[in-house]
């Protein structure tokens, strides 16, 4: 059995889920599952939460949704993306709501036979998906005809750029009061993502999004209460001996300017350890930190073990204790979110805690 896994620690997602329903202040917390819970697995993620209590989930896609209600036929699936019009019959058969964010989606939406979960998808400034405001003020009667559940928005730059942020918050505030004005009511009203919800006023919401938090990262200060609930690990392939001038991998762009020792782990680019890291980042064996060396290959990466009391079968910290995702995400020019989500299939998941 090839040695590289991910072990995911349920007891840590328990913790973390308990930290952020205290942060929420009484909203409701919606679990984002999408990606695979982040490449947590959304399963055994879905599982753990409910047993919590927790009953809202936010996912991109309806293969994701579709995934997750044949496991649980009760919670409130929310597809957070655009949802192809075709599909919109296949959210009303089997429960899960959606958004409506544009003319078009208004229009298939109204035309749907059956009363449908719908979200309404407000463009404040992230300039992705959503009514703008002046077609809030245009639709706005259209839209009420649906009757709809819930109405969202999506911050920018809440992790950076906190007076505009706020400004997305009052222009959704604005949609909002239109709809009131009207006397619609929405069930549910959310903007705070996770950065909202660790340092901003969530104000006139009712529900919070808790995505990359919930797996122990913060994207804004460090947040001592979040544990990050993944490690990576493999172990030592083979050992070679590496002379002086000898080259390394493909291109030999790594060239040995002395003896060197040199460790093979069968993890690579088709597993998530991404190309752009080559020579940029670090394992942990043996009790110490060791260079990546050479470009990281499809299948496999190589460590320099020179000085390192390591054999052939030894464990390799790839992301963990040591080695923080942000190491691995800084090497990427990336972040944690993306790291983890593109963790490979082939990477076994071992579960702790269940």
């Amino acid at each position: 059995m090839r040695a590289t896994e991910v072990i995911i620690d349920l007891s840590k997602l328990k913790s973390n889920a308990v930290f952020l329903q205290e942060k929420a202040q009484g909203r409701e917390v919606m679990g984002i599952l999408k990606a695979d819970a982040y490449g947590h697995g959304a399963i055994p993620v879905l599982k753990t939460l409910t047993s919590l209590g927790w009953k809202y989930f936010g996912v991109a896609t309806i293969e994701e949704a579709l995934e997750i209600r044949k496991v649980d036929p009760k919670i409130d699936i929310l597809l957070l993306g655009a949802t192809s019009i075709e599909d919109f019959p296949a959210c009303v058969g089997n429960n899960l709501s959606f958004a409506v964010h544009d003319r078009q989606t208004l229009m298939a939406a109204l035309a749907l036979q059956k009363p449908a979960k719908i979200h309404i998808k407000v463009d404040t400034g992230m300039h992705r998906l959503g009514f703008a405001l002046d077609e809030i003020h245009k639709f706005s009667e259209e839209i009420a005809a649906l009757n709809p559940v819930g109405i969202y928005t999506h911050l920018a730059t809440a992790e950076e750029d906190k007076a505009y942020a706020l400004s997305q918050v009052a222009r959704f505030k604005e949609a909002v009061d239109v709809f009131r004005e009207r006397g619609l009511t929405f069930k549910w009203v959310h903007y705070g993502n996770s950065a909202a919800l660790l340092e901003m006023d969530l104000s006139f919401s009712n529900m919070v999004r808790a995505g990359i938090v919930l797996y122990g990262y913060s994207p804004v200060f460090p947040v001592e209460q979040l544990q990050p609930i993944m490690s990576w690990r493999s172990r030592i392939l083979a050992v070679r001996e590496l002379a002086k001038g000898e080259g390394l991998s493909y291109g030999h762009v790594y060239v040995a300017k002395s003896a060197r020792r040199i460790a093979t782990v069968p993890v690579g680019y088709a597993d998530g350890y991404k190309r752009q890291m080559s020579g940029e980042i670090f394992a942990w064996i043996g009790d110490q930190r060791c260079p990546q060396v050479g470009r990281i290959t499809m299948d496999q990466a190589m460590f320099d073990i020179t000085g390192v009391d390591a054999m052939v079968g030894d464990e390799v910290e790839l992301m963990g204790e040591h080695i923080p995702c942000a190491c691995l995400a800084e090497a990427a020019q990336s972040n944690c979110a993306e790291i983890m989500a593109t963790i490979g299939k082939r990477v076994r998941r071992i579960y702790l805690g269940d």
